[in-house]
């Protein structure tokens, strides 16, 4: 099989979709090393300036057409009909994972769509990144010939959305979940204990939610812990952030900002617990890290996330700060009850593997090239 692999976004600042892109094309080459792999840091309408600080896999089956190509002729390339297949060998097959719908001169196109949350909480995101989904989804239902959602969740979502549309158009789709980006380890006591928040400060994340929960929290905790937050910058944070450097000024908080893979590793094996009261998740891979790393989970019982979790984690209500609140005290004071959560955490999150990901991909496509 020819494979193309859109890794556009990991050659940026990487959040949720570019790890997938770049930890899912890994496994593939890993688990079907005789396929021939294209993988495209150029992409459609997603051009970057640079793009070396991509996915780069050095292996005899994967070319990398578009590494250390500039934007101008990266931008010339995609504009013309045909040029994906003079550039790759005409592939079998494309898989789309920033929400373009390419013409892909003959090969059939895999789109991927995370969440829908674009159409259904609007206020989340800012114009233009709605506005780009959204045309990259109506595209996808005219030129995708399959579909794949990271949950069950996401899909059902899609399904009520365009009510029998992938039947009525005979187009496969599948619900394949992730996997966490971190290698299993032993939880680490930590010489300062502190509560973690891991996720971008911006709307949908509620923060607001957090920081309402710790101000109920200092006042009925026995001997409070501060929350350190890992998280870049999102959009729509100018109250958040403000709201966010008053906390830190008090002590309560540390804004840690964008960490590493290992940094963020040894941060979920100290912390007390993650929090996570999010309003919206197509997947919810912090969540999954923090069980790996054997770190309890707090988090919201919304979408996808009782779908990640299953019965370890300590479920709250989103829209109340106080059973943020509640769950921080409870774990705070029940040792045992933090045990559980760790060892519980860490069973469940054996059922996810990268490897295993890639074996249903794998199979998802050989459906899409028979329809």
């Amino acid at each position: 099989m020819r494979i193309g692999f859109d890794v556009a976004q990991t050659c940026i600042e990487r959040a949720g979709c570019a790890w997938y892109a770049d930890s899912l094309v890994r496994a593939l080459v890993q688990v079907a090393p005789d396929n021939e792999y294209f993988l495209y840091h150029q992409f459609g309408r997603w051009i970057n300036q640079d793009t070396a600080h991509g996915t780069f896999i050095e292996h005899p089956s994967v070319q990398m057409p578009f590494f250390g190509m500039g934007p101008d002729e990266s931008r010339s390339s995609w504009s013309g009909s045909g040029t994906l297949t003079k550039l790759t060998g005409d592939p079998d097959i494309v898989q789309s994972n920033s929400f373009q719908a390419i013409s892909t001169a003959g090969a059939k196109l895999v789109f991927v769509i995370y969440d829908t949350s674009f159409w259904t909480y609007p206020q989340f995101t800012t114009e233009a990144n709605r506005l780009n989904c959204q045309q990259g989804v109506l595209e996808a239902l005219e030129r995708a010939d399959g579909f794949l959602f990271i949950s069950e969740s996401g899909r059902t979502e899609f399904e009520t959305l365009f009510p029998g549309w992938l039947e009525r158009n005979g187009k496969p789709a599948a619900a394949i979940p992730l996997a966490s980006r971190l290698q299993p380890s032993q939880t680490v006591e930590a010489t300062q204990p502190y509560w973690l928040a891991v996720g971008s400060m911006e709307p949908r994340k509620n923060y607001d939610a957090i920081f309402a929960a710790l101000d109920r929290y200092w006042l009925e905790s026995k001997k409070p812990c501060p929350l350190w937050i890992a998280a870049a910058a999102g959009w729509k944070n100018e109250k958040i952030g403000k709201r966010a450097n008053d906390l830190e000024a008090q002590g309560r908080i540390r804004v840690l900002g964008y960490v590493d893979e290992k940094r963020l590793a040894t941060l979920y094996q100290q912390a007390l617990s993650l929090i996570f009261p999010s309003w919206y998740e197509g997947f919810g891979l912090p969540v999954l890290e923090a069980m790996q790393s054997g770190c309890p989970v707090i988090c919201s019982d919304r979408t996808s996330l009782p779908e990640v979790a299953g019965d370890t984690a300590l479920y709250i209500d989103p829209a109340e700060p106080e059973s943020i609140c509640r769950a921080m005290i409870r774990l705070e004071e029940d040792p045992s009850l933090r045990r559980q959560c760790r060892e519980s955490g860490l069973d469940r999150a054996k059922n996810f593997s990268w490897n295993r990901t890639a074996e249903a991909t794998l199979s998802f496509y050989r459906e899409v090239l028979k329809s």
